[in-house]
């Protein structure tokens, strides 16, 4: 017999589909159990009434380790499927009012706190760096993982690359996360 997939949106806030998704919360399965929170660039097309593959990669993987429930935060609130359409618009405005305030209570709740950002993939890397030191520093009362090993440019896997049994590991931002630098001239 196989096994019974149980998936219930508990929270998503806001409800109604619009430029912002700050928090969503998933039941995965039935009884008591751990908690998984996660930590993603931003929100795609995910809501209350449909998931997307990013989701659908945590939730699977959240399943095969035994989690009851999946909550899912971001850097930056604002919905797009294409991360460099954040780009023109100002750091205040893609991070969305009251994101922060989610993000510490997805962190609250959690058993497992782990980062799926990834690159920044058309983010300007300025504002993706800052975005990114702002977080660590609001969850620096909180124990924090990576699934995977890191990318190139030091930033924790992002979640559409969580495959197989690869594990969570203790994550820590030891080097400022790579920023193109211009060539010099001359030398």
């Amino acid at each position: 017999m196989g096994a019974i997939f149980h998936r219930e949106v508990l929270r998503c806030i806001p409800k109604r589909y619009g430029c912002y998704r700050y928090f969503l919360e998933i039941k995965i399965a039935d009884g008591p159990g751990t908690r998984l929170a996660v930590i993603l660039k931003n929100p795609s097309t995910a809501s209350d009434r449909r998931s997307d593959p990013t989701i659908g990669k945590v939730e699977a993987w959240a399943r095969r380790r035994g989690f009851v429930s999946v909550s899912v935060v971001n850097l930056f609130a604002w919905r797009s499927p294409h991360p460099k359409e954040l780009s023109g618009l100002p750091g205040y405005r893609i991070r969305g009012p009251g994101n922060d305030r989610h993000i510490v209570a997805a962190a609250s709740e959690a058993d497992l706190l782990v980062a799926g950002w990834g690159n920044p993939n058309g983010i300007d890397p300025g504002t993706y760096a800052r975005r990114i030191e702002k977080v660590l520093a609001l969850l620096a009362p909180y124990p924090l993982y990576a699934v995977g090993p890191l990318t190139r440019a030091g930033h924790p896997r992002h979640a559409l690359l969580w495959n197989g049994d690869v594990e969570a590991a203790p994550f820590a931002l030891t080097r400022r996360p790579f920023l193109p630098s211009v060539a010099r001239q001359g030398g």
